[in-house]
């Protein structure tokens, strides 16, 4: 009596039908990744979808943490791809973190002009702003302004020209002031020396 062969065969088709999906997953996993797989969001487009006012920063340093990533956006290296409606709408989101005597002081359209001159000649020259740093938090200073909540943040930011590749480091401090909504706006900066506690 001859044995049936019909086993071995559903066997071998099973087989086939295996290794056949197994390829196929491994060519799904491991093929190159178009560019729309692949597509990071940029930091420019993380600050511009940023809805400050609904997640706005708790602290004085947080806001001079947020402000100081917009500023190193705006004049930082980059990839050169940042367009004049891009910087407007960047210089627009610094504007949310000014108090409201700032903002009277500095008209949005005259302000967000001297921004895009500054940057323009931060370019020209080659002006780069390559970090910033701010202070630590047991470095805040809280003041009173007019019987108002104040505090002074210091920021250390590294530059880089194009004529000298050298660093060099300047330091800014930044008043703050608490407003009736309890947030933390910026009221006014000015140049200082290299504080104390940075050392030589």
């Amino acid at each position: 009596m001859k044995k049936k062969s019909g086993g071995a065969g559903v066997v071998a088709v099973i087989l086939i039908a295996v290794v056949i999906v197994a390829a196929f997953v491994l060519v799904l996993r491991f093929r190159p990744r178009s560019a729309e797989d692949t597509t990071e969001v940029s930091e420019m487009d993380t600050l511009l979808n940023i809805d400050i006012a609904e997640n706005y920063p708790s602290t004085p340093r947080e806001v001079m943490k947020l402000y100081n990533r917009y500023i190193v956006c705006l004049y930082g290296a980059g990839d050169g791809k940042m367009n004049d409606a891009q910087m407007q709408a960047l210089g627009g989101k610094l504007r949310e973190l000014y108090d409201e005597e700032l903002l009277g002081e500095n008209p949005q359209e005259i302000n967000l002009q001297s921004l895009e001159e500054e940057i323009g000649s931060y370019r020209e020259d080659g002006k780069v702003i390559i970090q910033a740093n701010v202070c630590g938090s047991n470095d805040v200073d809280y003041v009173d302004i007019d019987e108002e909540s104040g505090a002074l943040v210091e920021v250390s930011y590294f530059m880089r020209g194009a004529s000298d590749p050298k660093f060099t480091r300047t330091y800014q401090q930044f008043l703050l002031r608490k407003d009736a909504e309890g947030d933390w706006k910026i009221l006014g900066f000015k140049q200082i020396d290299k504080p104390a506690s940075e050392g030589d």
